[in-house]
């Protein structure tokens, strides 16, 4: 299996990827040291037609074809809840001690916050920053949770007809797209393709894509638990 799989990536991502100080815990799997690895260059890695494995940055295609309703969408699906968003997230972290402070704990003085404004009631959320945590590293986990959930929170997918767009290339994962979708709310809105899947049965050759804002496809900044795969 190891030598049958084939991957590629910028030459820069390569050499950091390898060389990049990067310890696997206990019990993880495969997948998730990669992804471990992928947030530590705020990379992506996702799969082509030919099966190979790519790495590289959010978006770095677009698609030649826009989706609009009533022209190639068929359908769309979507949830667009709130259940998972807050209005506060509240971070704690904890370093080791040294010299300065000869061991003591510092658990009390690692704390941010980060809310989300379109989240009016009260609703706040812990989080614990793994690792040797930081001030700064748990603003940024507090802001990295406050767009990624928003984002999250309208992904959605649409049904085309085929799996090629109109110049005939193949839809891709990581493709920036056009969304015009007026039932949604979608007006000319840039969104990112998240997952495709290629269907052909009796209701004919269709294709779902899974699209979403782009912060919703960023990996999770260092010391982040229980990433998101992005693919």
């Amino acid at each position: 299996m190891a030598n049958s799989l084939k991957w590629k990536a910028p030459l820069p991502y390569i050499h950091q990827l390898i060389h990049q100080s990067l310890q696997a815990d206990y019990g993880e799997t495969v997948h998730e040291v990669l992804n471990k690895a992928l947030g530590l260059q705020q990379a992506l890695a996702w799969d082509d037609e030919d099966g190979n494995l790519l790495i590289g940055r959010v978006g770095t295609a677009r698609a030649t074809t826009a989706l609009v309703w009533g022209e190639n969408i068929l359908s769309c699906d979507t949830e667009q809840s709130i259940r998972d968003r807050f209005s506060e997230y509240q971070v704690a972290g904890q370093r080791s001690g040294d010299d300065a402070d000869f061991g003591e704990a510092t658990l009390t003085a690692l704390r941010a916050r980060a809310k989300d404004s379109q989240i009016t009631r009260y609703r706040p959320y812990h989080l614990q920053q793994s690792g040797n945590a930081t001030g700064a590293s748990c603003r940024e986990r507090g802001e990295f949770e406050v767009r990624q959930r928003a984002a999250r929170n309208e992904e959605t997918t649409y049904r085309v007809q085929g799996w090629r767009q109109g110049d005939g290339s193949l839809w891709q994962p990581n493709q920036r797209v056009m969304v015009f979708d007026p039932v949604l709310g979608f007006h000319h809105r840039e969104r990112v393709i998240g997952e495709v899947v290629y269907t052909q049965n009796e209701g004919g050759t269709l294709c779902e894509l899974c699209v979403a804002p782009e912060a919703d496809c960023i990996p999770p900044p260092e010391g982040t638990k229980n990433r998101r795969g992005f693919f």
